[in-house]
């Protein structure tokens, strides 16, 4: 099992000149998935691991430093001719916020779900499960955790 994390962005609410916006990208396998999509994601990602590959996006809560750059990567997936479809998954209200910013980034060919999601509505995937959990935030809001089935033998 291949495992690794990329830090794209650690700043909160404002960059700096050494921090981008929130966003995480956790390679597992085949698998890449974005954890919040902060302003500047894409270019971080772009100059360092890669864009095109990102499988699914997980935004944690509806801060605008949590998620405004999503919409110009849609964007990006599109002029680049992406064809993988991608699944953004959040807590509500995060349909409503998407509907609001399709004039921005359209309605994309490679198809793009929107999935809100409520605490413990697991997403399974090969060999493990993204599971979010309530935390306590201004608004609603979820953490995420990589749950993998428990393993033989000893460690």
């Amino acid at each position: 099992m291949d495992l690794s994390l990329f830090f794209a962005g650690t700043s909160a609410s404002a960059p700096s000149a050494r921090r981008g916006m929130p966003a995480i990208l956790v390679r597992r396998g085949g698998d890449r998935i974005l954890f919040d999509c902060g302003e500047g994601t894409q270019r971080q990602l772009t100059r360092s691991v890669g864009l095109a590959d990102v499988t699914d996006v997980f935004i944690t809560h509806l801060h605008a430093d949590h998620w405004l750059g999503l919409p110009g990567m849609l964007k990006t997936f599109e002029l680049r001719e992406r064809d993988r479809p991608l699944t953004v998954h959040g807590p509500s209200p995060l349909r409503a916020v998407m509907e609001r910013m399709r004039p921005i980034f359209g309605r994309p060919s490679y198809g793009l779900e929107i999935v809100e999601l409520e605490p413990g509505q697991a997403i399974g995937r090969d060999g493990y499960q993204v599971v979010p959990y309530p935390v306590r935030h201004r608004g609603p809001a979820l953490g995420y955790a990589l749950v993998e089935p428990p393993r033989p033998g000893r460690f």
